[in-house]
C-alpha cells in the first residue's frame, strides 16, 4: 500500500538508483507531489449532494477487534432516474440514446467521493469511498440495471490517478492489449503462485470474465463470482458485490444496491457474508447488510471486519482525527492538570 509521501520518496529514490535516469518520469516521482495531481477524473470530491456520513465503531470481542463501518446517504435526490434494464432502449451501449435527464450521456460516470481520516485506514484498510449512480448498470449479466456504487478504495485517489488505459466501447472499458505499462497494470491478476487458479484476497469463485474482461479507468478489472450471478436484470433484487484489481492487488470493494431494492418500499434490508483466500488484508470485510427507511429516503451500509486498531489507543486517535480533542499525558509540563481540549469536527 502506498500510503505516506516519505515512503514514497524512499521509493522513487530505490526506483532511480536500480534502474537509472529514466526513472526520473516514473509514476513514483509524480506521487511525490500530491498537488500536481489532476483528480478531476474520480469526480465530485465530497457527498453533499447525496448527504452522505460515515461512522466507524469498533468492539473487542475476546481475542478478537471488530469494525463497523456505516456509510449513511439520500436515495431521493434529483439524479435517480433509472434507465431502462440490460441495456436496452435509452442504455443501448452506443452514443445515439441522448442524455438522461440530469444532462449526462445515460453511461457517464456519476462520481462523488470523499477520504476517510487516517484511523479509518489504519482501522479498515479503506482509504476513501465514492458513491456512484449508474443509471443503467454495468456487465456483467444481470447487473445491467440501475443501481448505486459504494467503492470502498485501498488505495490513495492520487494512485488511481494513474490507473489509466486505452479505451474502447460504450460503456468505456479498457482495451485488451494496452500499449502502455499503465494500461497493461489493468490485467494483472493476484494469481496464487502454488495454485494459479485462485486469487488472492478475494472470495473462493471470484474472477474476471471469462470471455470479456472489463477495467475501468481509476477503477481497475473487475472481479465477481459467474455461478452466484443474476443471468437477467429481472432476477436481480437484493444487494450484492464485486471487486476490483489493479496491477495484481486489490483496489476496491464495491457495494451494489439496485434501484430496485429500495423504489418505492418503506423499508428494505439485506445481508450477506463472505470469506476470502489467501487473505492478506485483515480488514476485507467478512458481513455487510443494507437498511432503507423510506419515510426518510436514507440508505445505510454497513460493512464489518477485523480491525488492525482497537481499544483506548483506536478511541484517542478517532477523537483527536474526528473531533480535534487532544489527550495529553501528565508528565506534559505545558498541562500538568492532564485536560483534555476540543476544536469544531475536522472534515
Amino acid at each position: 500500500m502506498i500510503r505516506s509521501l516519505q515512503f514514497l520518496r524512499i521509493v522513487a529514490a530505490l526506483t532511480s538508483l536500480s534502474i537509472g535516469a529514466r526513472s526520473l518520469n516514473s509514476i513514483n516521482l509524480e506521487l511525490e507531489n500530491y498537488d500536481s495531481i489532476d483528480l478531476s477524473a474520480l469526480g465530485t470530491p465530497n457527498l453533499d449532494q447525496y448527504n452522505g456520513t460515515y461512522d466507524l465503531t469498533v468492539n473487542e470481542k475476546g481475542v478478537d477487534c471488530r469494525y463497523t463501518l456505516q456509510v449513511d446517504f439520500d436515495v431521493n435526490v434529483q439524479d435517480i432516474a433509472p434507465g431502462p434494464s440490460d441495456f436496452e432502449g435509452s442504455c443501448a451501449p452506443n452514443d445515439s440514446t441522448g442524455n438522461a435527464p440530469d444532462g449526462l450521456p445515460w453511461h457517464a460516470p456519476r462520481r462523488h467521493w470523499m477520504k476517510f481520516p487516517d484511523y479509518v485506514f489504519d482501522s479498515t484498510g479503506f482509504d476513501h469511498l465514492s458513491i456512484d449512480w449508474v443509471p443503467c448498470g454495468r456487465a456483467p449479466a444481470g447487473f445491467r440495471k440501475a443501481r448505486y456504487d459504494l467503492n470502498f478504495y485501498t488505495v490513495i485517489p492520487q494512485y488511481r490517478a494513474f490507473m489509466v488505459c486505452d479505451v474502447f466501447k460504450i460503456p468505456s472499458v479498457c482495451q485488451y492489449n494496452q500499449t502502455s505499462y499503465l494500461g497493461r497494470g489493468q490485467f494483472s491478476l493476484p494469481r496464487l503462485a502454488r495454485d494459479p487458479t485462485y486469487l488472492a484476497n478475494m472470495p473462493l469463485r471470484f474472477q474476471p470474465d471469462p470471455e470479456f474482461p472489463e477495467a475501468f479507468q481509476t477503477e481497475g478489472l473487475t472481479h465477481y463470482d459467474k455461478n452466484n450471478t443474476p443471468q437477467a436484470a429481472g432476477d436481480w433484487r437484493l444487494p450484492s458485490f464485486l471487486m476490483t484489481t489493479y496491477d495484481a492487488a486489490v483496489v476496491s470493494w464495491r457495494a451494489m444496491i439496485p434501484h430496485s431494492n429500495f423504489d418505492g418500499k418503506a423499508t428494505s434490508e439485506s445481508s450477506e457474508n463472505q470469506l476470502y483466500v489467501y487473505q492478506t488484508m485483515p480488514g476485507l470485510p467478512s458481513e455487510w447488510s443494507t437498511s432503507f427507511d423510506g419515510s426518510t429516503g436514507r440508505m445505510s451500509v454497513f460493512l464489518q471486519g477485523s480491525a488492525s486498531m482497537c481499544g483506548s489507543g483506536f478511541d484517542r486517535v478517532k477523537a483527536e482525527q474526528e473531533y480535534g480533542i487532544v489527550f495529553e499525558g501528565p508528565e506534559d509540563n505545558s498541562n500538568p492538570n492532564n485536560t483534555v481540549s476540543s476544536e469544531n469536527m475536522i472534515n
